[in-house]
């Protein structure tokens, strides 16, 4: 199973692919994470409004696609308004060379003959990326994203189970969210798929015994909020502690050294 795929510590892990190197969550930033050697890809499940599994971070569409170009839509930006086949007409990969969030652009560090490629990247579904990430044999964690409030909110987890048992590819999946409703979810449904649990600005309260509660594998905190002792109370304690988003080399050290499993890197080319 996934982490039986890994290192016993320290991997980089590429957060939505390695994002600082192509548009995020692309197959084209999921085959950068492949290039610069990472061990495993992080990404991100919407439903759509037909259903569909679509990889994609954001709850709305103007970040990191030209939805504002397209008048026909200008009454909609959340993704879970729109069908899978509205999305695809959308490019989600110009703004990166716009945008260049990271300076990789301009260093040159990405270079002038990806520019094409990263213009005609499209937002992938989850189907073609779990086939992406069984073809490379790529660990992924992917984050099932809180759809409380959207039609999806009942359905997400066991459309995301399936597609995962279509594609052949429950070895390789660390199913992950901050709805940790979706974690029990999975792990009745899958029991053989491990999960973690996602968390930002505070712990939970008995930490261990909650994520015990979950039947979680793993905690996917912050880092800002989490110290190397915490990693080693949970390391100790038989949990994965994979921590995002690290791009400080001397932290993701700090915190290797402590026993953290996975740093969630945008820069997994420079661990």
């Amino acid at each position: 199973m996934f982490f039986d795929l890994l290192p016993e510590t320290g991997l980089a892990c590429a957060h939505r692919g390695a994002r600082s190197l192509a548009p995020e969550n692309t197959l084209m930033a999921a085959q950068k994470a492949v290039d610069c050697g990472a061990r495993c890809w992080e990404t991100d499940a919407h439903m759509t409004a037909d259903g569909r599994i679509a990889i994609f971070h954001d709850e709305t569409l103007e970040r990191t696609t030209d939805i504002a170009g397209h008048p026909e839509f200008r009454d909609r930006r959340d993704i879970h308004h729109f069908t899978l086949a509205e999305l695809r007409t959308l490019d989600a990969g110009s703004w990166f060379l716009a945008a260049d969030p990271y300076g990789t652009v301009a260093s040159g560090e990405v270079p002038e003959s990806d520019h094409p490629a990263i213009r005609a990247q499209v937002i992938p579904t989850l189907r073609e990326a779990l086939d992406f990430t069984v073809r490379h044999n790529l660990p992924m964690n992917l984050e099932i994203k809180d759809q409380t409030g959207h039609a999806g909110h009942d359905t997400i987890v066991r459309a995301v189970l399936d597609l995962v048992h279509e594609a052949r590819a429950a070895h390789l999946l660390l199913l992950s969210s901050f709805n940790h409703d979706y974690l029990v979810q999975a792990k009745r449904l899958a029991p053989g798929i491990p999960t973690a649990a996602l968390q930002e600005e505070q712990h939970p309260e008995n930490l261990v015994d909650y994520l015990r509660s979950l039947g979680a594998a793993a905690y996917h905190p912050d880092h800002r909020i989490t110290t190397p002792e915490l990693v080693r109370e949970l390391s100790e304690a038989g949990l994965f502690v994979n921590l995002w988003t690290v791009n400080d080399m001397d932290r993701a050290r700090m915190f290797i050294r402590a026993g953290a499993k996975a740093i969630i890197t945008d820069f997994p080319q420079r661990m």
